[in-house]
């Protein structure tokens, strides 16, 4: 007798199932917009009833200021130069008068590095350009030759010189533009 009485739950069970679904199926679900508080309060027009409503935002200024490829997502703020306190020297210095037409090395900025397939870039600004361009091993860019490209830094040579640009100076204890005779 109990396995009838447990079939005859299981089948009322099953009944009150069908029921409710069926109850379900015949509600209309309203998948209109939500209604915006001048709706309700019938300050639109009726021309704009269809229209979708969509809520402001916020403002977005802060996200776009931070720089997308640090690692700190803050802006690179270079650390103030300490001034060096100048030698003052009692009897009077020939200096050579310096070329007036050669420019300073100044190295390019980097600015990104690309890495694929084994193939390294890294994106370079020559000082005082707003272009900036990608350059691969062994390229010269404004006189510096490109001899290293690694994740973290590129290494320029120019007359004999070594630099090392890093990609995030902040991060490094060295100065961003390292200079090394050989």
């Amino acid at each position: 007798m109990t396995g009838k009485f447990a079939a005859l739950v299981v089948a009322a069970i099953i009944a009150g199932l069908v029921v409710v679904n069926l109850s379900l199926y015949n509600t209309p679900v309203d998948i209109a917009p939500i209604i915006s508080a001048k709706r309700r309060e019938g300050g639109l027009t009726p021309g704009s009833a269809g229209s979708l409503q969509i809520p402001d935002a916020g403002d977005f200024t802060e996200t776009f200021e931070r720089p997308l490829f640090s690692p700190t997502r803050r802006k690179f703020v270079p650390e103030p130069v300490a001034p060096q306190l100048a030698e003052v020297a009692s009897d009077p210095v020939e200096q050579q008068p310096a070329p007036e037409n050669v420019a300073p090395a100044v190295a390019p900025t980097l600015l990104g590095i690309s890495i694929h397939s084994g193939a390294a870039k890294a994106l370079l600004r020559i000082a005082g350009s707003d272009a900036a361009l990608w350059y691969g091993k062994d390229e010269t860019v404004d006189g510096w030759k490109v001899s290293n490209i690694d994740k973290g830094q590129a290494v320029l040579e120019r007359d004999g010189k070594i630099t090392r640009i890093s990609l995030y100076p902040s991060s490094q204890q060295t100065p961003p533009a390292e200079s090394i005779g050989q």
